[in-house]
């Protein structure tokens, strides 16, 4: 498992009042004199990317989502020596790529190969990109993952080593596998939000990996613009392809290193070496099993597994099966006809799989049936309906017989795509009332699943869906929430996948169950794509089964994202919708939840008369109903907003301060430092510009730990203060920290508008002051 998904802290900011160093007035990226304000921005003008340096209470850990590297990989001489060459300095610590290594092979690279566009050695800020190129089975991965693992070992990767399928045949049909890969690499490198937009998405991965390089192993790229999207600032970039991918090369400078079949006497020696001493006495045999299998490397594994596991049965015999066609009594492969290399490895797994148990025939299949591109041995054990030990065995024996691949995770498992595509063909052949039933089972498992962390990471959330009231099952055992949020990060994937794939047979119940199963981690994380996606399927299986009651879940769920992303007027309409179904279902608790949500957007959209209406219908629900302090406290927050943005400064202290009491009995640090924001906010509306820049201190020294928009908005405000009370310099110090962190914001996000305009207002009155 990958560091825990704790945000970098940005430390305590101390008030800011030095000079600005901005004689001439006008407003840049810069941060001059020795003042700190919070997180600092390196000195210096700043162009592109802007890195932001602060003391973190811990260091996360670097992610590691390599498969495991192949046990055997053999010849491949002129291969492996280009990879040598073109990764060089990322496999010897000092020596720059096109330096030769001791491998056989050897030759300087060109300008070209080396990823240099002027020949210089010194290019623009760009990974080094390899391409191995084949066809499947030719051993592509094989040599990748080879090559990534060296690099790892040899420390090139001290931000992490990542990796992605962009397999056409992807388990979860209903997703973008680049944006699933972008946004999968941004969960695993920590980042402060996952941004919905694809541009954003990967500007954001650049300045990631900026001062920290990464190891990338991208597999099955179909076109160059999937690579590019996927492309870190620095490291070394690995590609796997069925294709040449001309335009790297030409483009983008990468060394593209094709591979086909083995030479006849290594695939006869990689043979060998699994079948073992009856290979040596039966030299025919072999050269019959390289020639059932192409030559191909992954297809000669296999075979050669499964001509060892029968000792009793001569080789030649053995290689004749592999060349008939086994295929007659199943479901045609593909109505499009296969290639040569394709037809191979399909005939390869016939065998293999005629020749497995019936017990693991049976598994094979129903295995094929999970949702997602990984899958856990507790979920293979719901579908499977098989305890721990069973399960634990049918797993071994189909990993032994290289069906199964273990990784990249701890508690992962996946087949490899020529397997999957496999075996999803022979689960045509089950009864399809089995097939639903399994589906459901395992959807059923990882809904449990992510309910039960759920439960962690927002202890205090009141909850709709029937999943909490289910059986809790074998919950995870985390630390705390941020543990929890690491660990439910790493199966995201898998769970979009489940909840598409129930909502694709009709499992509407449980697909919608996933809105408030993933709550707290989308609101936490700010995981946009996948807080979209959740959103969408659970509103609309929500509406299929006309449950108001979810459906005022799912809207509400899609308001708060809406108005975490500036769409404002998006925002009013899914909350007044939320009040509505709510009201609908009788469930007055969502009524009035919705209420407070509602309240704050309309305050963001200027109408605090119409959002202190809404508040306070919101309160008298809550004083009907059982207590539910944090909801009462959450909006009583919102109604001190209100009456503050009124003018009504006493009823904003008596409503601020009752909300205060409850959040600290609920140990609410995140909300007590909102809190402290909110009455810096009132301070600063009255004009008290100390007691603005106290209550701005407090919140930040509430919460050390902040996500980066968060951060924004303070430093927006610390900028606001020093405008307010006329002092222009300090708020140029000030303002410079806050439009780095909103480099880092989406385009239409509010606190970038609020910090555009009051740079443009700075800009202003500079120039009134130079006149």
């Amino acid at each position: 498992m990958s560091g825990h998904g704790s945000q970098p802290g940005n430390g305590t900011s101390h008030t800011a009042r030095g000079e600005a160093g901005y004689g001439s007035g006008r407003i840049g990226n810069r941060v001059d004199g020795a003042g700190r304000i919070g997180t600092v921005v390196q000195v210096g003008a700043v162009h592109g990317d802007v890195r932001l340096h602060s003391p973190a209470p811990a260091a996360p850990q670097p992610p590691m989502m390599l498969p495991a590297p192949p046990v055997r990989l053999r010849d491949r001489h002129h291969e492996r020596a280009r990879l040598n060459i073109a990764a060089a300095r990322h496999l010897s610590p000092g020596q720059p790529t096109g330096q030769p290594s001791n491998q056989p092979g050897d030759r300087p690279l060109s300008p070209e190969l080396r990823g240099d566009r002027d020949g210089s050695g010194s290019g623009a800020l760009r990974p080094d990109l390899l391409v191995i190129s084949g066809p499947g089975g030719a051993g592509t991965t094989a040599l990748a993952l080879h090559l990534a693992h060296r690099a790892v070992r040899a420390s090139a990767a001290p931000g992490g080593a990542l990796w992605a399928d962009l397999s056409t045949h992807h388990p979860d049909p209903g997703s973008d596998p680049v944006a699933g890969a972008v946004a999968g690499w941004l969960r695993a490198l920590h980042a402060d939000r996952v941004p919905e937009h694809g541009q954003e998405a990967t500007a954001l991965l650049r300045s990631l990996t900026t001062d920290r390089p990464v190891v990338a192993v991208v597999e099955q790229a179909t076109t160059a613009g999937q690579v590019r999207a996927l492309l870190p600032a620095s490291g070394l970039v690995v590609v796997t392809s069925r294709h040449q991918l001309l335009d790297l090369a030409a483009v983008d400078g990468a060394c593209r290193v094709p591979v086909g079949p083995l030479p006849a006497p290594d695939a006869a020696a990689l043979a060998a070496d699994i079948i073992g001493d009856r290979a040596t006495s039966d030299p025919d045999g072999v050269r019959a099993l390289v020639n059932a299998c192409g030559a191909l490397p992954a297809a000669l594994v296999a075979a050669a597994a499964y001509v060892a596991a029968r000792p009793h049965r001569p080789i030649t015999d053995l290689a004749a099966r592999l060349t008939r066609t086994t295929r007659s009594a199943q479901p045609a492969l593909s109505a499009a006809p296969l290639s040569e290399e394709e037809t191979v490895i399909n005939n390869t797994l016939d065998a293999i799989y005629n020749g497995l148990a019936p017990d693991l025939q049976n598994a094979y299949r129903y295995l094929a049936t999970l949702p997602g591109p990984a899958f856990s041995a507790a979920a293979a054990a719901a579908s499977l309906r098989t305890d721990d030990q069973a399960t634990d065995t049918i797993l071994a024996r189909l990993h032994n017989a290289h069906l199964l691949e273990h990784g990249p995770g701890p508690e992962q498992w996946r087949m490899p795509t020529p397997v999957r595509v496999h075996a999803e063909h022979l689960t045509e052949s089950l009864p399809e009332e089995d097939r639903a039933a399994a589906l459901a089972r395992a959807v059923r498992h990882y809904l449990m699943w992510a309910a039960g962390l759920e439960t962690v990471i927002g202890h205090g959330r009141r909850r709709y869906a029937p999943v909490f009231a289910w059986e809790p099952g074998r919950a995870p055992a985390v630390a705390g929430d941020q543990e929890a949020i690491t660990l439910v990060q790493e199966w995201v994937p898998t769970l979009l996948a489940a909840q598409s794939a129930a909502a694709a047979h009709a499992m509407h119940h449980a697909a919608w169950q996933f809105v408030d199963a993933l709550w707290g981690y989308l609101i936490q994380r700010q995981d946009y794509p996948a807080w979209r996606r959740v959103c969408q399927i659970g509103l609309d299986s929500a509406q299929r089964i006309q449950d108001p009651g979810a459906q005022a879940r799912a809207h509400m769920l899609t308001g708060v994202l809406d108005r975490r992303l500036g769409r404002l007027a998006e925002a009013s309409e899914h909350h007044t919708k939320t009040r509505l179904l709510a009201r609908r279902a009788g469930d007055l608790l969502t009524e009035a939840s919705a209420a407070e949500h509602h309240g704050a957007t309309l305050l963001d959209l200027g109408r605090p008369q119409q959002a202190l209406t809404v508040l306070h219908a919101g309160l008298a629900l809550y004083q009907t109903l059982p207590t539910h302090p944090r909801g009462q406290a959450l909006l009583q927050r919102q109604l001190g907003i209100a009456h503050s943005r009124l003018g009504h400064h006493t009823e904003a202290e008596t409503h601020l301060t009752a909300a205060e009491a409850l959040f600290t009995d609920l140990d609410e640090s995140y909300l007590r430092s909102r809190l402290a924001t909110n009455r810096a906010e009132t301070a600063l509306a009255n004009r008290r510009f100390t007691d603005a820049l106290t209550h701005l201190d407090r919140a930040m020294e509430i919460l050390p730990n902040r996500a980066v928009p968060y951060d924004a908005y303070l430093h927006y405000l610390r900028a606001a203060i020093p405008t307010r009370a006329g002092d222009h310099d300090a708020a140029v110090h000030a303002l410079n920290t806050a439009i780095a962190f909103s480099d880092q914001l989406p385009r239409d996000h509010p606190t970038r508008r609020l910090i555009r305009e009051l740079t443009d207002q700075l800009t202003e009155t500079g120039g009134q002051d130079r006149e």
